[in-house]
C-alpha cells in the first residue's frame, strides 16, 4: 500500500507552519518543512544578501524533495510543508504525489491579513530571511497565482485561516480522505465544513 503524503500549502503568512505541527502530531506523521532546511543552511552557511537567502532556499527545497522522496520510497508517510504555489511546485511534487496516496491542504488568508502576519513574525525569524527588506520590494505573493495551490489532481482542502484553523475537522478531513484514497471507493467524503474542498 502506498504511504500516505499531506502537502501542507499556503503563501507566506497563511498559518501553514502553525497549523503543520499539530496536524502532523495529531496524523503520527513526521513533518518535512523547508523553512526548518533553510534556517539549518542559513545557520551554517554565510547569508549576507538577499540573493544568497534565495539561492539557500533552492538549495532547501531540493534537500526538502530529496528527503521527502527517500521516505516514501522506504514506505514512510509524512507531512510536507511549504509555500508551494500554482505553476511554480507542481514538476517537483508530481513525483512524490505519484509515489503516494496524497491529500492537499491550503492555507490562505486575505492580502492584508498575510501582509499583517509576515510584519509581525519578521523580527522572530532568522535574519537570513531578510523579511523586513523584502517588505520594501513590491509584494507580490499577496495575490494572484502563486497564492493558489499548486494543481496535482488530489483532494484539496482549501482553508481559509484568517480567523485561525480548527484543528480535528482538518485532521478528520485528512483522515477520510487518505482512507477513501487507500480504497478507492466511488464516493469521497463530505468537506469539514463552508468553503471549497
Amino acid at each position: 500500500m502506498a504511504p500516505p503524503l499531506v502537502v501542507l500549502s499556503g503563501p507566506p503568512g497563511s498559518g501553514k507552519t502553525t497549523l503543520a505541527v499539530p496536524l502532523a502530531r495529531a496524523l503520527r506523521l513526521p513533518l518535512l518543512a523547508k523553512d526548518t532546511v533553510k534556517e539549518a543552511l542559513m545557520s551554517s552557511l554565510a547569508v549576507d544578501t538577499i540573493v544568497r537567502s534565495r539561492e539557500l532556499g533552492g538549495a532547501a527545497y531540493a534537500v526538502l524533495f530529496a528527503l521527502a522522496r527517500s521516505h516514501l520510497d522506504a514506505g514512510a508517510g509524512l507531512v510536507l510543508e511549504s509555500n508551494f504555489a500554482r505553476g511554480v511546485s507542481e514538476a517537483e511534487l508530481a513525483p512524490l504525489v505519484a509515489r503516494s496516496r496524497a491529500v492537499a491542504v491550503h492555507c490562505w488568508a486575505p492580502p492584508e491579513v498575510l501582509l499583517a502576519r509576515y510584519r509581525a513574525r519578521a523580527a522572530e525569524r532568522h535574519p537570513g530571511h531578510f523579511d523586513l527588506d523584502r517588505l520594501r520590494a513590491p509584494v507580490r505573493w499577496v495575490e494572484g497565482p502563486t497564492t493558489e495551490p499548486p494543481e496535482l489532481g488530489i483532494p484539496c482542502l482549501r482553508l481559509d485561516t484568517s480567523a485561525g484553523a480548527d484543528l480535528e475537522p482538518v485532521v478528520r478531513w485528512v483522515r477520510a480522505h487518505l482512507r477513501h484514497r487507500r480504497r478507492l471507493s466511488s464516493k469521497p467524503p463530505p468537506c469539514p465544513g463552508p468553503g471549497p474542498c
